[in-house]
């Protein structure tokens, strides 16, 4: 797809080149959220792509950060990193291959404050400035935020059985702190940083903790993905207690491949609603309004390297598109709304006027 700039006079003073916080003269934010979830498969990625497309359509600047090895946000949003041979080992003569472009292993690496800015690559997603946004425009008229990913590859995933526990802070110093005394922090830049993480609670999931101040788990509406929520929130308290990070907090849990008509799910949220009212329950988290419905679309949008809201304007896919659009853009607002955004308000009830009223879902009303 290819990208419509931005009219320089269509956005707002402030919006053009910085954050909202920025605009606002806002330099300290908390507004790094990590996607977690022991088990994998949970969703993670989908959700951190379905989040991007969003904010970016609410006119918002928001940073991926892609912390799983396998790099799958990095490929949806159309930077896969690619190796090219730069040398060979001495020994066997084996070739020595380099990224093309830096990721976040060479933030990590670099283990420099505020060096996340130099790592960033834009995100060349197209979006019709014209189209209305039920159809895939922007929810302001003229105005699309921007998209940017620090990728990731395997090779960080051999090169965190290396680090060592004061290694884990790299990536908090390099993203939550400026290059320069006095200078602005790469995260202040973006209005929202979604960090992927990989499943599991190894080591990188760990520092990708440590570099957020707020985790928002994500599951499939499963058995194997209802057992592993309290597993995560036991990682969540000993990366607080052991790995000292006591500002860590979970916003709430999303449910992500739902049916509406799966008995076997509805029973599983009754569980899990029933377990979270009993004394000492080990699912002591809010489950956020809006489950992402279990639809073909989010894969082709991904397999297509497009965000999901260019679906909107296909006839043959605009149903289910409208859908999960929704249900993402209602969990964008209350992700607003829980770091403090100064625009949450305006996003919201803007949202609730976009979408003619027999095109709404019930997460418009309750969001």
């Amino acid at each position: 797809m290819s990208v419509t700039p931005v009219p320089e006079a269509a956005l707002p003073e402030g919006h053009a080149d910085t954050s909202t916080w920025l605009a606002h003269d806002i330099k300290s934010v908390a507004n790094v959220v990590a996607l977690m979830m022991r088990k994998g498969g949970a969703g993670k990625t989908t959700l951190t792509l379905l989040l991007a497309d969003a904010l970016a359509r609410f006119g918002l600047h928001v940073l991926v950060v892609d912390l799983d090895p396998q790099g799958n946000s990095s490929i949806g949003l159309g930077h896969k990193v690619v190796l090219e041979q730069t040398g060979e080992t001495k020994l066997g003569k084996k070739p020595i291959m380099t990224p093309t472009e830096p990721t976040v292993l060479e933030v990590i690496e670099a283990d420099t404050e505020g060096v996340a800015d130099d790592a960033i690559q834009i995100v060349d997603w197209g979006y019709d400035l014209d189209e209305p946004f039920h159809r895939g425009g922007p929810l302001f008229p003229g105005r699309v935020g921007r998209i940017g990913v620090i990728p990731s590859y395997r090779a960080l995933e051999v090169t965190a059985a290396t680090w060592r526990p004061n290694d884990l802070e790299k990536l908090a110093n390099a993203l939550l702190l400026p290059s320069e005394k006095g200078g602005i922090a790469p995260n202040a830049k973006w209005d929202v940083v979604l960090i992927d993480t990989p499943p599991g609670g190894s080591l990188i999931s760990i520092m990708a903790a440590k570099a957020a101040y707020r985790a928002l788990l994500v599951t499939q509406a499963q058995r194997f993905g209802v057992e592993a929520i309290p597993e995560t929130l036991l990682l969540v308290d000993d990366i607080r207690e052991s790995y000292k990070h006591d500002d860590l907090d979970v916003l709430g849990l999303v449910f992500n491949e739902y049916t509406e008509r799966s008995q076997t799910q509805r029973h599983l949220m009754a569980e899990v609603n029933a377990e979270q009212q009993r004394e000492g329950s080990p699912y002591e988290v809010d489950v956020w309004k809006g489950r992402v419905p279990n639809y073909t679309v989010v894969d082709k949008s991904q397999n297509a390297e497009a965000p999901l809201s260019a679906f909107l304007t296909s006839s043959a896919d605009r149903e289910p598109a409208r859908k999960v659009c929704q249900v993402a853009e209602g969990v964008a607002i209350q992700l607003l709304e829980a770091i403090g955004h100064p625009r949450a308000g305006e996003v919201k009830q803007a949202w609730k006027q976009a979408w003619p009223a027999d095109l709404r879902m019930p997460i418009i009303r309750e969001v």
